[in-house]
């Protein structure tokens, strides 16, 4: 009766996103992202694909299921609403343009079909399974030239995971130590590749990433080879046999080789609740795995709640105390952030304009101090140019040098940290390095073109030619 009622709420859920993205598609409400017509209630619409994908996946075993036609029963209520539900959600997932949503649909329909399917091609077998080969090759393949930038993008970005993870292949780095290790390794990248000198076809691609958009890379990246088989074992042993909930969950798992799947507490839930509902083993009339996996949704539920909520008061003086922040006038925020750092000092935003505050007043190996915990929470290469500025106030020329090329490398395609080592050559009086670097920058073309690119190539072009 209660996964009933759960299915019930899934189902409800993906109507309304759906009706939200349809909404924002007609123009009669608002995307959470700039740059995207339709979010529904996310912040992004890959998060959303994904989750109407799930919805899409558990409404199609619904209406599977049918109902028994003894007039008007819990069933048959279940079965119209699966019906609705499959509509909307089909519908609105085409304008998501989820790829690892549509794939993650595709084959959870597929196994919950797998019956049908098979038993048509017993006497075709040969071109069955030929013809599933070619078509599955050319769906990927189309699926992949759609957009082809954010895929090599996200090839790039696994590429860097694996090596990042080799660093720490049995343990792992860390449920909160993503965004060091994966900066480390783009680093590490780019530095061997020598792109300060010489192209490199995947400088477009580098940017500040916190997500391996690949849940399973980022499983063993976290917690090793031990975390990682140790969760593969139990998804194995649940997904022994293929029932409805099972095709669900599989649909969300195939999505999550593509995208940030669980990082988005809705998801994990709906996949959570599908693994409960999983035969099991009784102990004393309880199934004891499935009451772990129905924890497991309320620790979910719990701790995102408590990170949006349970910090607001933090939260909301701080977003106060910013207003003096972005009007540039850090004395005034600083005794406030040090009293805010206890309770926000994950936050890296938080971070990095408290650091960045006391950089501006003067306070410079305090600054350093909280911009290195930043980089613990972010990849965002400002953290090493604000630190790389403290050296230098403080005549630590060497090391200054190091945490600008620690920016650059980070993302190369950023021009601020050639332009800052430009300034740094200028300081010390050294010829020879001002004009290394500025050649190096000016003969960069950046990732954004912008008015500040051109202000300081600028600056930098006249520094080369007064002094020529």
């Amino acid at each position: 009766l209660l996964a009933n009622y759960v299915s019930f709420a899934v189902m409800f859920g993906g109507i309304y996103q759906s009706c939200l993205v349809l909404g924002q598609l007609l123009g009669y409400g608002i995307s959470n992202h700039l740059r995207f017509v339709v979010t529904g209630s996310f912040f992004n619409p890959g998060p959303c694909g994904i989750f109407l994908a799930g919805v899409f996946v558990l409404a199609v075993a619904m209406m599977k299921k049918g109902y028994r036609k003894v007039g008007f029963n819990l069933m048959f209520v279940r079965y119209v609403t699966a019906c609705v539900t499959f509509g909307v959600t089909l519908v609105a997932m085409i304008p998501t343009m989820s790829r690892a949503g549509w794939i993650g649909a595709l084959v959870g329909v597929m196994l919950l079909y797998r019956g049908e399917i098979v038993s048509w091609g017993n006497t075709r077998r040969r071109w069955v399974i030929g013809g599933g080969i070619v078509g599955m090759i050319i769906v990927l393949t189309l699926f992949y030239l759609l957009k082809k930038d954010s895929a090599n993008g996200r090839l790039f970005i696994w590429q860097n995971t694996v090596s990042a993870y080799w660093k720490t292949p049995l343990f792992g780095v860390g449920i909160d130590g993503f965004e060091r290790a994966f900066a480390e390794a783009q680093h590490d990248y780019f530095e061997k590749e020598k792109v300060l000198e010489q192209d490199n076809r995947h400088v477009e691609m580098a940017g500040v990433v916190e997500s391996a958009f690949n849940e399973p890379l980022a499983l063993f990246l976290l917690l090793g080879a031990v975390g990682g088989v140790l969760a593969a074992m139990v998804l194995f042993f649940k997904l022994q046999r293929l029932t409805a909930y099972s095709c669900v969950a599989v649909a969300l798992l195939v999505a999550s080789f593509f995208s940030y799947t669980f990082y988005i507490p809705s998801i994990a839930i709906v996949f959570l609740f599908a693994v409960a509902q999983l035969p099991d083993r009784r102990v004393r009339g309880g199934r004891y795995v499935n009451v772990l996996m129905f924890g497991m949704i309320g620790v979910v539920v719990l701790y995102f709640n408590f990170r949006e909520y349970g910090n607001r008061w933090a939260y909301r003086e701080w977003k106060k105390r910013a207003v003096y922040y972005t009007q540039e006038d850090y004395e005034s925020v600083i005794d406030d952030y040090e009293r805010l750092y206890p309770i926000l000092k994950y936050n890296f935003k938080f971070l990095f304009e408290y650091g960045h505050s006391l950089n501006k007043a003067g306070r410079y190996e305090e600054s350093n101090a909280i911009l290195e915990e930043g980089t613990a929470h972010s990849a965002d290469p400002m953290f090493w140019n604000i630190m790389g500025n403290n050296y230098l106030a403080l005549g630590q020329y060497g090391r200054s040098e190091t945490a600008y090329l620690r920016g650059y490398y980070t993302c190369p395609n950023r021009i601020y940290p050639l332009y800052l080592l430009v300034k740094l050559g200028a300081a010390q009086g050294d010829s020879v390095k001002r004009n290394y670097y500025g050649r190096i920058m000016l003969g960069k073309r950046p990732k954004v073109a912008s008015m500040a690119v051109d202000e300081m190539k600028f600056e930098i072009r006249k520094m080369l030619t007064i002094n020529d």
